[in-house]
C-alpha cells in the first residue's frame, strides 16, 4: 500500500509499500523505520550548532557497521535531531520502483505529529500514529477494535524541514569549520553531549519495556489503558534534571576573558574548574557561585565549582 498525495507531489515511504511507477519529480516521507529520531530541549540557538553535536547524541542507538548522515530542526523549545542511512534508503527506493533522480525533497514523518493524533492505516499490518509527541509505527493488533483510522491528505500537509537527497551525502559540518566557529560552543558542545546521552538512554530504555509489554498483552491498546501505561513510563528523574541546572549555571559563570578547563558529571555531584588570569574575574566567579548556591575552592589562579546532587 502507498500513501500518495491527489497531485502526486507527497508520497509515504514504508517497507510495506507498493512499487510505484513515477515520471515525475516527488517529495518523500520517511516513516520511523528509516530514521532514528531523538527530541532535546537545548540552549542553542543556531542549527549549525546542533547539527555538531548529532553523532554524538546517536552513539549508543546506531549500528556502527552502517555510515549515518544527521539532520537537525527547531521545533518550539526543542530540538530534533534524525539519524539516517541513505545508502539504506536509496536501495529501498530503487527496489520500489522510484530512481533516485526523481526525489526532489527528503522529509520524516515526524513532521506530521500534529496531524497523527489519530492513527492511520499504512499498510494490513502497521499503522502510523503519535504517542507522547513521537511519530512511530505500531502493529494494527495493539490499535483497540473501535478505534477510528484517520485518512491522511498529503496534498493538505505543510512540511518545512527537509533535506535533499544529494546533501544527505555530505551532510556532516566538519571539525576544522566547528574550531573556527566558536571555541566557546565546543565546551557547551561537550556539556550538552554528555546530559543529551544520559537523557536519551532513560528515554530508550522505557520506550522498549513498553512496547514489549503491549506486545505481550494485547488487551492493554485500548486508549484508556494505554495512556495510564504512557504516563507510568514517562522518565522522571530529579537527579538527572539537576544535573541539567547545575551545568546551565556553570556554563553561565564562563566570559571571555574565563575558561572551561575540565568538567566531570559524576552520579552524585557535577565537578568543574574554571581558570582566569584576572583576580576581579576570580571575585566574580565566586560571588556569581555562591548566588548560585555553588561550592566554590580557589587555587591560584583557577576557581573550582562543585555542586552536591
Amino acid at each position: 500500500m502507498s500513501l500518495v498525495d491527489k497531485n502526486n507531489q507527497k508520497l509515504l515511504i514504508h517497507k510495506d509499500m507498493d512499487s510505484v511507477s513515477l515520471k515525475h519529480s516527488v517529495e518523500i516521507i520517511l516513516t520511523p523505520e528509516f530514521y532514528t529520531f531523538i527530541s532535546e530541549e537545548l540552549d542553542i540557538k543556531f542549527a549549525y550548532q546542533a547539527k555538531q553535536i548529532a553523532q554524538s547524541l546517536f552513539d549508543d542507538y546506531l549500528d556502527s557497521s552502517h555510515e549515518y548522515q544527521y539532520h537537525v530542526s527547531k521545533h518550539g523549545e526543542s530540538w530534533y535531531f534524525y539519524a539516517y542511512d541513505i545508502k539504506e534508503i536509496e536501495a529501498f527506493l530503487e527496489s520500489k520502483g522510484i530512481e533516485a533522480h526523481r526525489v526532489s525533497k527528503i522529509y520524516f514523518a515526524q513532521e506530521l505529529n500534529i496531524e497523527l493524533t489519530q492513527p492511520i492505516k499504512i499498510s494490513n499490518q502497521n499503522v502510523l500514529i503519535s504517542i507522547d509527541d513521537t511519530v512511530t509505527i505500531l502493529p494494527v493488533h495493539l490499535i483497540g477494535r473501535d478505534t477510528e483510522f484517520k485518512t491522511l491528505d498529503l496534498s493538505k500537509v505543510k512540511l518545512h524541514s527537509g533535506v535533499s537527497l544529494g546533501a544527505s551525502h555530505n551532510s556532516l559540518i566538519s571539525l576544522k569549520e566547528t574550531i573556527l566557529l566558536s571555541s566557546i560552543f565546543v565546551i557547551l558542545g561537550t556539556i550538552f553531549i554528555i546530559e543529551g546521552n544520559r537523557t536519551t538512554a532513560s528515554i530508550s530504555k522505557d520506550n522498549e519495556q513498553l512496547l514489549a509489554l503491549l506486545d505481550d498483552n494485547p488487551s492493554y491498546s485500548s486508549t484508556a489503558i494505554r495512556e495510564s501505561i504512557l504516563a507510568k513510563y514517562k522518565p522522571i528523574n530529579r537527579v538527572e534534571r539537576a544535573k541539567r541546572k547545575t551545568i546551565k549555571e556553570i556554563s553561565k559563570l564562563l566570559s571571555a576573558k574565563s575558561e572551561l578547563s575540565t568538567l566531570h558529571i559524576e552520579k552524585s555531584k557535577v565537578l568543574a574548574e574554571i581558570t582566569t588570569l584576572e583576580n576581579r574575574i576570580i571575585n566574580q566567579i565566586t560571588q556569581s557561585a555562591k548566588e548560585k548556591h555553588l561550592k566554590t575552592t580557589v587555587t591560584g589562579k583557577t576557581i573550582k565549582v562543585e555542586k552536591s546532587l
